[in-house]
């Protein structure tokens, strides 16, 4: 299939231009997708998600273990006090196998309108609150990924907070635009406790916690190739990048640290670091803390907006880039998070995805794919399509919800549900 070079759908997160769902309170099944790696289950829609959530935290997270879930939308979930997020993991505490242990890729979306207020929750068994841990994810299994995922919202709570997760997982690509307003423990942009892999990662929220504060982790092992710009409040073992962590390397904080004078294990990189850890070429903006451990190296403001720092981050790799449309003020920006549709479609090799939907006049389709068949609800087949398949035009078709059944070049055959308006 050549490439269409004006679909766009993975590109700088803060430019992210695709559709958008907004949540409506309701569930939707995921029926697009195996749960593969090459052909991942498809969240479509807000609802769709909605629906996940609601899996796992009911005790069917089991289910989950070494699936692999791909977002293809962002989706606003529309907090506020009335319609708080659900975390993931964090269902009624009869349930005990809740924490989602699969793969869950987001496209390079974003998930907007989180909100979370421990304040205004119902406090019984069957309350989100149960969990110790509280954030997008409350629990994820040690072997669990995130990646290539936005989320911005709100957390204020009494409990473990995480922007991604209040305990476990691994992530890669996650950036955080998450407030997070705790008095209880760990608290952190990506995670709060027990992961034990992040990298690529970046928080851009403000953090307030109590022990173990980081802008990327609360109390975490390895980090890697991560940044913070957020403000870090906190009382023990609090750093711009990792109140405790293991070991460290080609991170920079920029943040501003904030502590009482009662603190201990404060610093501008890590709080606290473990014997046999190590903190390996990582920087800080000088004057982000009032006084620091020896733990980084400060930086002028100027140098750490220069090519030569990055140069520096870089160390023989080619994660950090200047940042020339200083869409991060200047500082370091991730080198590779631009994508063209031609790249998730290597990936995926027996993924289809078609758009619009609901769809007026054509679908556009996404995938190698060599023919197309299109059923209505009772079964019947209503179009065949052997040539074209970029672009399928459905004006002859009537109303209503039809199945559109595709052959892939793998010689597997890929089921997508549309609603033709």
């Amino acid at each position: 299939m050549k490439k269409i070079s004006y679909i766009v759908l993975f590109l700088i997160f803060a430019m992210n231009v695709t559709a958008q769902s907004v949540w409506d309170g309701k569930r939707e099944a995921i029926i697009n997708g195996a749960g593969t790696e090459n052909d991942p289950y498809l969240i479509e829609n807000a609802q769709q998600f909605a629906w996940l959530v609601y899996v796992v935290n009911w005790d069917y997270s089991i289910w989950t273990k070494d699936k692999h879930f791909l977002l293809t939308t962002d989706i606003d979930l529309d907090g506020s006090v009335d319609n708080q997020w659900i975390p993931i993991g964090a269902g009624p505490s009869a349930y005990s196998k809740k924490s989602f242990d699969g793969v869950f890729d987001g496209g390079f979306h974003k998930i907007t309108g989180i909100y979370i207020d421990n304040d205004n929750a119902v406090s019984d068994n069957n309350s989100i609150w149960v969990s110790t841990y509280v954030g997008f994810f409350a629990e994820l299994g040690l072997d669990a990924v995130v990646k290539n995922l936005y989320l911005e919202g709100s957390i204020v709570n009494s409990k473990i907070s995480g922007g991604f997760s209040g305990k476990n997982g691994n992530f890669e690509y996650c950036i955080s635009d998450v407030y997070i307003e705790s008095d209880n423990n760990a608290s952190a942009g990506i995670s709060a406790f027990g992961s034990p892999y992040m990298t690529n990662c970046a928080n851009l929220g403000n953090i307030t916690g109590k022990n173990g504060v980081g802008g990327i982790a609360g109390m975490n092992g390895v980090i890697e190739n991560c940044y913070n710009i957020g403000t870090i409040k906190g009382e023990n073992m609090i750093g711009g990048i990792a109140g405790r962590g293991y070991q460290l390397k080609n991170c920079y904080n920029v943040g501003e640290v904030s502590y009482n004078e009662n603190s201990t294990n404060v610093g501008a990189i890590v709080g606290n670091k473990p014997s046999g850890g190590s903190v390996t070429n990582c920087h800080y903006l000088e004057g982000c803390i009032a006084q620091t451990n020896e733990y980084g190296e400060p930086q002028t403001a100027e140098f750490m907006r220069s090519h030569e720092f990055v140069n520096i981050l870089n160390n023989d790799t080619d994660v950090w880039a200047y940042d020339e449309d200083n869409t991060n003020d200047g500082y370091p920006v991730f080198g590779n998070t631009m994508f063209g549709i031609e790249d998730i479609i290597t990936d995926f090799p027996d993924m289809v995805m078609v758009y619009p939907n609901p769809v007026v006049d054509k679908v556009f389709v996404v995938g190698d794919v060599t023919s197309c068949e299109i059923y209505d609800l009772v079964g019947k087949r209503v179009k065949s399509i052997s040539t074209n398949m970029e672009e399928i035009r459905v004006t002859d078709l009537q109303s209503g919800i039809y199945m559109m059944q595709f052959l892939t070049k793998t010689g597997n055959v890929v089921t997508r549900k549309i609603v033709k308006q």
